[in-house]
């Protein structure tokens, strides 16, 4: 259900209310029948047995099974040794394991704003909103596994016979995320010609979806809240009849608050105390643009000529889901430093715009920026893991060459 409605109060006040229903229901399961091979499969179980019966000293354990039970190749229907208590194996090992279960959720989204229209070339307004993203599934193999097979391996091992300890298990689900934003802001017309357009704004998300790539699996999960707070300034239009330009810029402080960890999910907790403090993903504390365009005639030839430039500025940023290892300590080029990236074009016309030939150029100073910095999968552990980079577009010019028929 929705509804919009603007109630002008006066020609210069008005109200702005609008309103969203949403009812979402999500149905997920999970099993994994077998194996990739009939050795790989029987290695597996081979190994699950030697952990189980005590025949794996524990230091091995882990690294035994990770070698022999891949969690995208492993079947759910492996079972532990009739020795300590039989049943199946990932009720005593983190192994996938079949699940099925339910999200439902239902929201109410909303805004309002109130605008004052002083005269045609100014206007104040601030608004509050309220918004919704779905929460869902992990539809991954270990999404759902054991998280305290370490208390049950020791009741298992225990003196005098073994002590029963309950499984606990990771949810596969994740929670929907709510937003709250207030913005404040004014629209004016300057000198006739020139826009100008500023906001500042406060948003307050609780239950922050976070997406991160552990190294051998996609996973999302939330965190207790983030925030971004900041200012966006525009000014555009033209400085003659030919010559236009324009300038914005950006200051967001979008981090994580030290408190983001509270209430969150045991599976996710270790990932999120990492991240508290930290600031989002790709989200620099500025970013601004300026450019300028001359489209008007080449003389007197009757040619049109267009030359267009803008410089493009942005502060660090962060550019890995969280920047700290899992040993605490920083990661190596999990920073993205500042930069400006220049780009330019310049065009001419044909007198009866039939044609046009343009020379372009982007990133002219080819600067080397990464996007996104990610764990390179199955490579390396906490202090030596291996990164793998998405550089972001090099120098590139070329021509472009337009026809009317």
């Amino acid at each position: 259900m929705f509804t919009h409605n603007v109630i002008s109060f006066t020609d210069k006040l008005s109200l702005t209310l609008g309103a969203r229903y949403v009812d979402e229901t999500k149905d997920a399961s999970f099993n994994q029948l077998a194996g990739t091979t009939g050795a790989g499969a029987s290695a597996c179980q081979a190994s699950v047995n030697g952990v189980l019966t005590g025949a794996v000293p524990s230091a091995l354990r882990a690294g035994l099974i990770g070698l022999n039970c891949f969690p995208f190749a492993t079947s759910v229907a492996l079972t532990a040794p009739t020795a300590v208590g039989g049943g199946l194996a990932s009720a005593k090992l983190p192994l996938p394991r079949v699940w099925a279960q339910e999200f439902k959720d239902n929201e109410i989204t909303y805004t309002a704003q109130l605008g004052y229209k002083a005269n045609e070339d100014l206007l104040f307004y601030a608004g509050y909103s309220h918004g919704f993203k779905s929460g869902g599934f992990n539809l991954d193999p270990q999404s759902a596994t054991l998280q305290n097979s370490a208390a049950i391996l020791a009741g298992l091992a225990t003196p005098g016979g073994p002590v029963i300890v309950a499984p606990v298990y990771a949810d596969p689900s994740f929670e929907s995320e709510k937003v709250n934003q207030i913005e404040v802001g004014v629209k004016a017309t300057l000198f006739g010609s020139i826009k100008a357009n500023l906001a500042l704004f406060d948003m307050k998300m609780s239950d922050f979806q976070v997406l991160e790539f552990t190294g051998v699996q996609f996973l999302t999960f939330n965190v207790n809240s983030a925030r971004s707070t900041g200012a966006e300034l525009e000014l555009f239009g033209k400085l003659s009849d030919h010559i236009a330009a324009n300038v914005s810029a950006t200051y967001a402080n979008a981090r994580y608050p030290s408190n983001c960890a509270d209430g969150v999910a045991a599976a996710a907790l270790a990932s999120t105390t990492r991240l508290c403090g930290q600031d989002l993903t790709n989200a620099p504390k500025f970013a601004g643009v300026f450019g300028m365009t001359y489209d008007g005639p080449l003389n007197d030839s009757g040619w049109n000529l267009l030359v267009n430039g803008n410089v493009n500025y942005s502060d660090s940023r962060t550019t890995r889901t969280i920047d700290k290892d899992t040993n605490g300590l920083p990661v190596p080029l999990a920073h993205q430093e500042n930069y400006f990236k220049i780009n330019a074009r310049i065009g001419l016309t044909t007198p009866d715009e039939r044609y046009t030939f343009e020379l372009w150029g982007t990133n002219l100073t080819n600067e080397i920026t990464r996007g996104i910095t990610a764990n390179t999968p199955l490579r390396g552990g906490a202090g030596t893991r291996s990164l793998i980079g998405f550089v972001e577009e090099p120098r590139m010019y070329g021509v472009t060459v337009r026809a009317k028929f």
